[in-house]
């Protein structure tokens, strides 16, 4: 099958996928493909060969076999053949769930720092979006020009999972990275490149399984736990769900309430906020 074909059959292979998984599968297949150049994709030691590629990128073996079993086990499938490699079992860790998803407070203040001392605007917007609001990756990408308001001193957030477009305030720490940026497009796997050279250079061990949800959990672990000048908690914790867009499940929250701005001004107070300071200094 030449190329062309091979997308119309993965498309009918996909069909029933929801967006986010038919993107990933798309670009994936693609990444695939272009690596290979005019190799035969369906080879057993060029499949093994793009496996060793993906390690020395650094990726993990559990990201490595859903990208074999899932977007690259489609072309063997559509071709009606087996996938001609053994992947090595990823056992699940008993660890922390707190250390498995969610960077540290001084984590979090490196990757600030290191993207303030950078001078870079596309590290400065992508660590203040994520650090300030807990801002997903798909969330950061589609932020564009037209989102941010100046005058207003908002911008609009495309919430993933669901949710409605919900619209923030822009605390002035970090005003001047939000207003002065222009949004060039970010490509998906470019999101996550951007995150580990900053990790890099905050000396932060990047996790594939952390990035900026690491971070997203982070927030949100330093929000519930953050205490007013008497000890007491200083946030609700439905204003913290709330804010930070999220719903269902044990959480039992919704993304979108009339009182929307109420809750930034709430939360986004420099004395409550663990991480605005940092960019105020």
């Amino acid at each position: 099958m030449n190329r062309a074909e091979i997308f119309k059959e993965l498309e009918h292979e996909i069909q029933f996928y929801s967006d986010n998984t038919k993107r990933q599968y798309r670009f994936h297949v693609f990444d695939y493909l272009e690596w290979l150049k005019d190799r035969d994709w369906s080879k057993r030691e060029i499949l093994y060969e793009y496996l060793d590629h993906l390690k020395k990128k650094g990726r993990s073996q559990t990201y490595i076999n859903y990208i074999v079993r899932g977007p690259i086990g489609c072309l063997f499938r559509i071709s009606g053949l087996r996938i001609p490699v053994k992947l090595p079992p990823v056992g699940a860790r008993m660890i922390n769930l707190a250390d498995r998803f969610a960077y540290s407070v001084g984590e979090i203040t490196a990757f600030i720092h290191a993207a303030k001392d950078s001078g870079n605007p596309q590290w400065r917007n992508i660590m203040s979006l994520s650090t300030t609001f807990g801002l997903r990756a798909g969330e950061i990408r589609a932020v564009g020009k037209e989102d941010t308001h100046p005058y207003k001193k908002t911008i609009v957030v495309h919430t993933q999972k669901g949710g409605m477009l919900r619209e923030h305030l822009v605390p002035e720490q970090i005003a001047p990275y939000i207003f002065g940026y222009e949004y060039p497009p970010v490509l998906p796997n470019r999101i996550y490149d951007i995150f580990r050279e900053i990790a890099s250079a905050a000396g932060v061990l990047f996790v594939p399984k952390k990035c900026y949800h690491g971070i997203r959990h982070g927030l949100c672990t330093a929000l519930e736990n953050s205490r007013d000048s008497k000890g007491k908690r200083a946030l609700d914790q439905t204003r913290v769900y709330q804010f930070l867009r999220w719903k269902g499940g044990g959480m039992m929250q919704i993304y979108t309430t009339p009182q929307m701005f109420e809750i930034d001004e709430e939360v986004l107070n420099i004395k409550i906020h663990p991480f605005l300071k940092y960019w105020a200094e």
